[in-house]
């Protein structure tokens, strides 16, 4: 029977959601691998003012609001971001980026939170990235998001509109644990990752009761 966890409330409080913050890029990278992609180690830079702010004279909703917090940004002396991957497949390159807010919504409903969120990160602009001092043209942008909220499509579609001809797209945490957990078999990395995170935290527990042999 297929197992579908992004159904449950796995995250329904903050130790664990703060806890899976600590490793769930982790897994989400792996599984990058099993899709094609070549993860490179360590972090891109995007340097703010390697865009223009004139770049696109024609703008929809999304790409007017992305460009006002590059603009805001500019203002305050903000010089690069640091996004969480930089990948490699078919010869393009891809620069990804995780949020992994299953728990906090701020009021704000799924759809409005995840628009809100992406139209403040203006590194969906970028053409280029700076990886190990070296510069590199941005082929598309991959993002990471707990589940698909309602409507969701429109949204990336107008992303997409944005960025054009870089492409853009986002892959939900909850699917790709489902795809780990009914294929744990064949996806050994994903069961050695969560077994070091319980030994780690089992670990702490028998610290916290005074159970840890003395050395």
């Amino acid at each position: 029977m297929e197992i579908k966890l992004g159904d449950k409330k796995i995250l329904n409080d903050s130790i664990k959601s703060t806890l899976f913050g600590k490793f769930y890029e982790k897994i989400i990278s792996s599984w990058f691998r099993e899709k094609g992609y070549e993860v490179e180690e360590g972090k891109p830079r995007i340097y703010w003012n390697s865009i223009n702010l004139e770049e696109r004279k024609e703008r929809n909703d999304f790409a007017s609001k992305l460009y006002a917090t590059l603009n805001k940004y500019k203002k305050e002396g903000k010089e690069y971001c640091t996004p969480d991957g930089f990948m490699k497949k078919d010869n393009r390159y891809f620069v990804w980026e995780a949020k992994n807010w299953a728990l906090w919504t701020e009021g704000k409903k799924p759809l409005d939170l995840l628009s809100d969120t992406l139209s403040s990160m203006p590194l969906i602009l970028a053409t280029t990235a700076i990886y190990r001092t070296k510069k590199y043209h941005i082929d598309g942008f991959l993002f990471s998001w707990w589940s698909k909220p309602d409507g969701a499509e429109s949204l990336i579609e107008e992303i997409k509109k944005s960025i054009a001809p870089r492409t853009f797209e986002i892959f939900y945490t909850a699917k790709i644990l489902d795809d780990c957990i009914n294929n744990k078999d064949k996806y050994s990395w994903y069961i050695d990752i969560i077994n070091d995170v319980e030994e780690i935290v089992d670990k702490l527990f028998k610290d916290l009761r005074g159970e840890s042999n003395q050395s």
